[in-house]
């Protein structure tokens, strides 16, 4: 056996070298022959070699196969194929879209001069950067050729003379950007095009567009945002066209841009790309080298203005499936994006009625079944908002006509309910950038009287104002309950198409549920109720995604010169909107700032004021503990209610939320700086684990987590003190099940919820809250948090005896001091807020405490009044809506007469009283000039108020509103007010035996009976 297996190794052996060898002396001259320039010259040898093995193993060019190789750890890959006469296009297409889920940081596509074959190489994010091998730690003996290289590659641009010696401290920085790969293959021709085009386009979100004549050499180059000379290319009549970007999508984008150039019939013989990365985040530079029917593609042809508008738009568009459209209809991107949005508008808001029929794959599937409907429902859209269109409205109206009947025609309900939601959809726009020259996602102002029954139960208040928006790879929604609104923007990310599915499902019920419970919330403050939310698919880019939706947002509010919106956008709404925001979950202080200063290069009259919590110029809510201030102040009024002085006797709270949180943590703090030992929180837990120590846990160890930002799972154990005392972790089911149940079986004097899920306390546990005998675990909880309680938990919890305090009461001063924030953005320069900072911060979280003990107060006394008539949260609640109501009412009267704030010295008193004094006392002529008109009126209505409700109570302010006008009512009190404060001083100035009894029973209700007097109604 072994004699014939040896000679069949041999035989085997010499037939392998054999062939191979005979390939070889074919393929080797050939690849040298016929492979780009740049590739010979950047690839060694042994890379050379290893892809030669591989054409050759692989039988590559002789028998047409197809070879795909990858690095060990998969971050590198190369496909070399056979390339049908040198056009990349389809080949390349299926490539990229097997690597639609990676991040690709380089790209190397290459083809042969004779066009028999592609390789193509990619490298996967993460690649090791270049400045990493220039640290200061990095020693030579750890990365002796990577700091070689990256010193070579210093040399051999300043050797080229391509740039001048004062930018080579600037160029290293590039440098260090890129990944080492590009160091490898240092190119300073290439590399100084990509340094000065990237410095052409600065920070923006612009793309920069550059083309060259590459058969010509010497030829002038034409570019967007670069004045860059041209270079002799490889072999070919080229022409290279490169794209630059800041904050590219991390997926799709060379795909997209593939897609594009095979559209318009464009042939990719070679293609670069290359990313770099610095703290400030990505950059992308891609060059692609094309002819178009064997010719150039020249900078003056219709072909290349077509191109244009489509790269600057491939940023902001994911790849689709209703891309066939362009692929079989040659639509527009901008076209495929509207439909897009049009399908995401139809599936949010036909879930409700059969989710698995209205998918969003199923809706795609209808509308690319009925094309030639759906052009027609297109077409009427671009009729009403094509700012070019002669006789656009009798355009508008015929077409809307013919989309009707197409509709109404067809025969299939799902399908047809299909396109009625696509039709109602764009009936009710009021406002779109579809027809801006740049776009950076789709926006839509939309009438709320488009919502379908299902989403406006009877007797629901309709939104004042709805955005719609398509960014990439995800849509979102801005709602908010009044003309002057304030909400935060919200990035939801999903990791699986069935979790975007999930929650498209119920993203406007989300969004709407938020802003109503800001609107509840906001009853202090100018500003109503607002939220945002951005729902992004699997793919989906956080930072691409608000840059998309911000700026898209931007193009509906601002105003043009003399107009309320800006030229090029047709105008159904006829007034100008101001928009404030905040920042929720997945909002970076990155963005914050990103966001004002996009606002303010954007020409937004406030844009200080367009984003709130900003690092210098703003109230960071965790620094300055400003939601905890009112969490705490509810605490101890809550305390007192119960019997409890919390400065001369013992209490106990247990609180979700941990050391690390911004309520939970800033509570602590504050409790042991303002209670000392009197304060003993008995039970914390987190998302890492929880706590319990009966006896109280130690407050200085609390006190070192908050300081170092720990989990309560990192308490030492060493510093419990009571009998069975405790400390878990969230890494063992047990310690699971502690975490989970702590807030239910600890017993304390009053619960905080600071932190975790929505609905922790459902209808399905409630009960859970009690011990066996029957008793609440706490007498009282007071929501530091929004949502732990849902609704009907909260009654089961009442009708059992436990005080709840509604969150839109107990955690308001958050939102009350960003109001504040946004005003004081308005009234002061960046600078001048700094400067003032301190007192400025310190006289809003004095009137922080001063809201929240007048409302706590408030609340209480009506429990007591009513002896348990009605639950404390629904106290709460009505509070709201009776100082929402008023101030509505106010406001619209306010709006109507239309007069300055300033010239009414009632009015004028009110709005400076509501101020920090050191607004008052510094800028007293900016106060008039710089708040917009609408935003005193709103802050006018919404103080005065509050006012009288918390100094009245509950039940008489509205009703009173209702039998004479609001106005009238409101300008009476102010009177008395000054009348009895002005009575109130002179009685204490007096000498009485008796004062301080009159002085009490004129604070108690004279304002009330003078105010009615005044109104005739005594």
């Amino acid at each position: 056996m072994a004699e014939p297996r040896a000679k069949g190794v041999e035989e085997a052996l010499s037939l392998v070298k054999g062939g191979l060898g005979g390939i070889a002396d074919q393929v080797v001259p050939w690849f040298f022959a016929n492979m780009p320039d740049y590739y010979l010259r950047t690839h060694s040898v042994t890379e050379q070699v290893h892809h030669l093995q591989a054409i050759i193993s692989g039988r590559v060019v002789t028998d047409n196969h197809a070879v795909r190789l990858a690095s060990p750890d998969g971050r590198k890959i190369t496909y070399i194929s056979p390339s049908a006469g040198g056009d990349l296009r389809g080949d390349l297409q299926t490539i990229l879209a097997g690597l639609l889920g990676e991040h690709i940081e380089t790209a190397r596509i290459y083809t042969t001069a004779d066009g028999q074959l592609g390789l193509h190489e990619f490298l996967l994010a993460p690649q090791p950067r270049a400045g990493s091998l220039r640290t200061a730690d990095a020693s030579a003996a750890s990365h002796p050729a990577g700091i070689d290289q990256c010193s070579a590659a210093l040399e051999a641009m300043r050797a080229s003379g391509e740039l001048p010696e004062q930018d080579m401290d600037s160029f290293a920085a590039f440098l260090a950007s890129a990944n080492v790969e590009y160091v490898e293959k240092f190119d300073p021709v290439r590399a100084a095009r990509h340094f000065r085009l990237l410095r052409e386009i600065g920070g923006g979100d612009d793309t920069g567009l550059l083309i060259e004549q590459c058969a010509v050499p010497g030829a002038p180059a034409t570019s967007e945002g670069a004045n860059l000379s041209a270079e002799p290319c490889d072999v070919r009549r080229e022409t290279r066209i490169v794209v630059a970007m800041r904050h590219p999508p991390a997926t799709g984008l060379l795909l997209q841009i593939a897609r594009i150039m095979r559209r318009l019939d464009i042939v990719v013989h070679r293609a670069y790309a290359d990313t770099f990365a610095d703290a400030s985040g990505e950059t992308a530079v891609m060059s692609f080298y094309v002819s178009h029917k064997g010719d150039l593609i020249l900078d003056d042809s219709a072909l290349w203005q077509n191109l244009r508008k489509k790269l600057r738009l491939v940023k902001w568009f994911a790849p689709h499936e209703l891309e066939i459209l362009a692929d079989e209809e040659s639509w527009p991107i901008k076209r495929i994006m509207l439909l897009q949005a049009a399908c995401g508008f139809a599936h949010v808001f036909l879930a409700k009625d059969n989710q698995w029929a209205y998918s969003t794959q199923n809706v795609v599937r209808i509308v690319l079944s009925r094309r030639a409907e759906t052009a027609a429902l297109v077409d009427w859209f671009e009729a009403r908002f094509d700012p070019t269109l002669g006789e656009r409205e009798a355009a508008a109206r015929r077409l809307e006509a013919d989309a009707a009947d197409a509709v109404n025609a067809v025969a299939d309900e799902r399908e047809r309910a299909v396109l009625l939601m696509i039709q109602r959809f764009f009936r009710h726009v009021l406002r779109t950038n579809y027809f801006l020259e740049t776009i950076y996602g789709l926006s839509f102002r939309l009438d709320p009287e488009f919502l379908p029954p299902a989403y406006r139960p009877e007797g629901e208040e309709l939104p004042f104002g709805i955005f719609f928006f398509h960014a990439p790879g995800g849509l979102g929604f801005h709602i908010r309950y009044r003309d002057m609104a304030r909400g935060g923007v919200r990035v939801v990310p999903t990791r699986t198409q069935e979790q975007f599915e999930l929650e498209s499902n119920r993203l406007y019920d989300e969004v709407k549920g938020l802003a109503y419970a800001q609107q509840v919330k906001n009853k202090d403050i100018p500003e109503g109720g607002a939220k945002a939310v951005i729902l992004l698919g699997p793919l989906g880019d956080v930072g691409l995604a608000v840059a998309s939706v911000i700026n898209s947002l931007l193009d509906v509010v601002l105003p043009g010169q003399d107009t309320p919106a800006l030229p090029g956008v047709v105008d159904y709404l006829g007034r100008e909107e101001i928009i404030y925001c905040g920042p929720d979950e997945n909002i970076q202080p990155a963005h914050i700032a990103w966001m004002v200063e996009r606002a303010r290069q954007r020409g937004y009259r406030w844009p200080s004021a367009f984003m709130s919590s900003k690092a210098g110029a703003g109230i960071n809510h965790k620094e300055y503990g400003v939601t905890s201030i009112g969490v705490m102040v509810f605490a101890e009024e809550m305390l007192r209610h119960l019997g409890i002085d919390p400065f001369t006797q013992p209490f106990t709270v247990k609180i979700t939320g941990g050391p690390k949180g911004d309520v939970a943590g800033n509570l602590m703090r504050l409790m042991f700086e303002t209670y000392g030992a009197n304060a003993r929180v008995v039970a914390v837990s987190d998302g890492h684990g929880a706590a319990w120590d009966p006896s109280g846990l130690d407050p200085a160890e609390l006190l070192r987590l908050i300081d170092v930002q720990r989990s309560i799972s990192a308490f030492d154990p060493a510093r419990l003190r009571g009998e069975g005392a405790w400390v878990a972790t969230a890494d063992t089911p047990e310690g699971v099940r502690r975490r989970n149940t702590l807030h239910n079986t600890a017993h304390a004097d009053i619960f905080i919820p600071s932190g975790g899920r929505p609905d922790t306390i459902n209808t399905r546990n409630w009960h859970d809250f009690f011990d066996r005998g029957g008793v609440p675990t706490a007498r009282a909880i007071i929501e530091g948090a929004n949502l732990f309680v849902a609704p009907e938990a909260r009654k089961r919890l009442a009708e059992r005896g436990v005080l709840v305090v509604h969150g839109s009461s107990a955690n308001k001063t958050g939102v009350i001091c960003s109001s504040y924030e946004v005003l004081g953005g308005l009234v002061m320069t960046d600078e001048e807020f700094i400067a003032h900072k301190d007192r400025f911060v310190a006289e809003v979280q004095d009137i922080l405490r001063v809201r929240a003990r007048d409302e706590a107060r408030l609340l209480l006394a009506e429990i007591r009044r009513c002896d348990g008539c009605r639950a404390l949260h629904e106290i709460s609640v009505e509070v709201s809506l009776e100082m929402n109501a008023v101030a509505d009412a106010l406001y619209d009267a306010l709006v109507a007469r239309g007069e300055p704030v300033e010239a009414d010295p009632a009015l004028r008193q009110v709005l400076l009283g509501y101020l920090p004094p050191v607004l008052v006392e510094t800028f007293p002529e900016r106060i008039f000039e710089r708040i917009p008109l609408r935003h005193q009126y709103a802050l006018v209505a919404a103080h005065t108020a509050s006012r009288i409700v918390y100094a009245e109570g509950a039940g008489w302010l509205a009703p009173l509103a209702r039998q004479r006008d609001a106005e009238s009512v409101a300008r009476a009190w102010l009177r008395e007010d000054t009348r009895v404060r002005d009575l109130v001083a002179a009685v204490s100035r007096s000498g009485l035996p008796e004062a301080a009894a009159v002085v009490h029973l004129l604070e108690r209700g004279a304002r009330k009976r003078a105010t009615e007097e005044a109104l005739g109604l005594e």
